[in-house]
This record gives structure tokens, C-alpha cells and sequence, in this order.
């Protein structure tokens, strides 16, 4: 009896953890246009004549499938115009969107856009805003790309080992 209860209360929980989800998706969603603008509405990236982009598209993006943390830190604090490959820079958006709007969007580009499939919450943005509060300046890409290194270092060193195969 005590299984069966737990195998309910355990699917009773993913229902409410997927309706969570789809209703973060569908808020995200309309809160994209800022994003679209420059990333295009089909997250592709915004061409701007044959050779230069606006911005780059989110598929097989590092930031958007890395660490949703560095993710927050780029929507929250924006990427700063360090070279030529991309017209544009990425503006801050912690002052222009709440935590919720945030989360959504997270979550609606790393589900429609993305190989992840999860859900960034209100509470996990509340959580980077604060930590980021006090910063000022915009992420480089170099920084960027340093801690999407150190959390992917971080992540494979807490995954368990693999089991070895007998000789």
C-alpha cells in the first residue's frame, strides 16, 4: 500500500511539475518579442544582409544549453560589444523584465529552441538577480565562455562514475 501511494503522489507531482512548465512556456512566449527582436521570432538569429547577424540563433548555443545560471547572468546583465561578428550587443534585461517574465522565457527558449527540456523557476531567477545585484558591468564573452567551462567541469565531476568493465 505504502508503494502504491508513493508511485500516486509521484505522478501526481509530475502532472503538477509539467503543468508548471507548459504554463511557463506559454508566459515566456509572449514575453519573446524582446528576445525576437534581434534573434529572430524562430530563434535562428537575425540576418542582417548576406553575411552579418544581428545576433546569433539559439540552436547549439552554448549559453542557452549550458548552465541556466550564465544564461540569467546574460539576460540579466546583458553581453557587452566586444567585436564584429555580431551587429548588435546584448542589452541587459533584469530591469526590464520581473522574475517571472525572466523564468519564462528561459524556460519557453531552452524548451522551443533547445535540446533541454526544463523548467527555470521564479524562485532560481529571484536567486541570480540577487546574486547579480550588485554587478554593474555587462558579461564578456570571455567570462561567459570561462564559467560554462567551469560549471560543465563541475557537473561531469559530480556525475557518478561509469562502471568499469571487467577484464
Amino acid at each position: 500500500m505504502k508503494k502504491l501511494t508513493l508511485i500516486a503522489f509521484s505522478l501526481l507531482a509530475s502532472f503538477a511539475h509539467a503543468d508548471e512548465k507548459a504554463d511557463a512556456i506559454a508566459h515566456g512566449k509572449t514575453k519573446f518579442m524582446t528576445c525576437g527582436a534581434c534573434h529572430g521570432m524562430d530563434g535562428a538569429g537575425l540576418k542582417l544582409g548576406p553575411t552579418m547577424m544581428m545576433a546569433p540563433g539559439y540552436k547549439g548555443s552554448k549559453v542557452v544549453d549550458g548552465d541556466p545560471e550564465v544564461f540569467a547572468l546574460v539576460l540579466l546583465k546583458g553581453i557587452k560589444k566586444e567585436g564584429t561578428e555580431y551587429m548588435g550587443m546584448m542589452a541587459p534585461l533584469g530591469d526590464a523584465l520581473n522574475d517571472k517574465d525572466l523564468a519564462g522565457v528561459m524556460t519557453y527558449i531552452r524548451n522551443d529552441f533547445s535540446e533541454k527540456k526544463d523548467l527555470i523557476t521564479e524562485e532560481q531567477v529571484k536567486g541570480w538577480r540577487a546574486k547579480y545585484k550588485d554587478r554593474t558591468e555587462m558579461a564578456t564573452r570571455a567570462e561567459i565562455a570561462e564559467m560554462l567551462k567551469k560549471s560543465a567541469e563541475a557537473t561531469k565531476e559530480a556525475a557518478p562514475e561509469a562502471p568499469k568493465a571487467a577484464e
